[in-house]
């Protein structure tokens, strides 16, 4: 099984990135529980009032890792007003995926595959895809392929109440960050 994901994400390396525009009226995410990397459990809910980027990804998933710096810059940089979710999709057992996390420096919660939150959000068709779901909690767009930055800034600049996603990203030169 293990295989035919890893096959399944080398063939996503291959692919074009596509931008799936969200429908004139984003789709709402149902509720869903899940746990941390601690155990610790967690509803969809609980992140109502922020945006929130749910990013599918693995380990050994070469788009995934490339955007790691992306993710961790708009988490830190915005901390006030988004979530930044990372949704293991590999299957990596739990000591190697806490090990991988310190490793690479990840900043926001990393969230271990789980059924509940597999296909929360929609239809996983590779790694890395990302959701990034409104104050309201509605899906505003989904993403396959790795993001960046300014990527997920231009999601934030459609928030009239920001004020700092007005600005780019001064250590993000090529946009890749």
């Amino acid at each position: 099984m293990k295989l035919i994901k890893r096959a399944f994400a080398l063939a996503v390396l291959f692919m074009v990135s596509v931008t799936a525009v969200a429908a004139e009226r984003p789709t709402p995410v149902e509720n869903f529980k899940f746990k941390d990397m601690d155990g610790n459990s967690h509803q969809f809910s609980e992140y109502r009032g922020k945006w929130v980027i749910v990013n599918y990804w693995a380990t050994y998933c070469g788009p995934c890792i490339a955007e790691l710096p992306a993710l961790n810059s708009v988490a830190k940089r915005f901390k006030d007003k988004v979530v930044v979710l990372g949704m293991e999709a590999g299957e990596t057992p739990a000591a190697e995926l806490k090990q991988f996390v310190a490793q690479k420096k990840i900043t926001y919660p990393v969230i271990p595959t789980q059924d509940s939150t597999m296909f929360a959000l929609g239809l996983l068709y590779g790694v890395p895809t990302t959701f990034v779901v409104n104050p309201q909690g509605e899906i505003e767009g989904t993403h396959m392929g790795a993001i960046t930055s300014v990527m997920l800034q231009n999601y934030l600049r459609n928030d009239k109440s920001a004020t700092a996603s007005k600005e780019t990203d001064a250590n993000c030169i090529t946009g890749v960050c």
